[in-house]
């Protein structure tokens, strides 16, 4: 049985929709605008989850970066499409979902010469019970303070996905 590929919302440069992709396919060197979302999960003690994305990783592979991020299916409200990737990455349920930055949007470069280029809202949920990071998607992860993760993003911001830095930065002034 074949498989229905995954796809991403193509996005002009106003943020309106214009298509879709097979999210497979589309990042490349010269990757379309295109809908994500990010999202920074947080424990009951106030600490947040930092994920060391896998080896086997497209883009950016073994960097650390914030909890999770995805794609929101076309039709697919943002929040739902969170819930379904914490579901899928992190083998996690989530609660109080709230955008965090509505307007995030960023182009980056990895050293194998892919390209992100999204309009990704950011997120800040709580994490309930317990979760069972896929392998395929997390290497490792970490709960930390926010504040010793922005110490390290301003210490070694080469260590970190450029997203998570710029999203630290526009957080900090917000």
């Amino acid at each position: 049985m074949e498989s229905t590929p995954e796809l991403v919302v193509l996005l002009s440069e106003d943020g309106t929709p214009v298509g879709t992709a097979d999210k497979a396919t589309v990042h490349t060197s010269d990757t379309p605008l295109h809908l994500a979302f990010s999202c920074h999960l947080y424990n009951d003690a106030g600490e947040v989850l930092v994920t060391r994305r896998a080896l086997g990783k497209a883009t950016w592979p073994g960097v650390w970066t914030n909890s999770f991020c995805g794609h929101p299916a076309p039709g697919e409200h943002p929040e739902e499409a969170l819930v379904r990737r914490a579901r899928r990455e992190l083998g996690a349920t989530v609660a109080d979902v709230e955008v965090v930055l509505p307007e995030f949007r960023y182009r980056a470069v990895d050293a194998s010469g892919i390209v992100e280029n999204e309009v990704c809202p950011v997120y800040r949920a709580r994490v309930v019970g317990a979760f069972e990071p896929a392998p395929d998607e997390i290497a490792e992860y970490a709960w930390v303070s926010p504040d010793a993760l922005a110490d390290a993003v301003r210490a070694t911001p080469f260590a970190f996905s450029p997203w998570l830095v710029l999203q630290l930065e526009q957080l900090a002034r917000a």
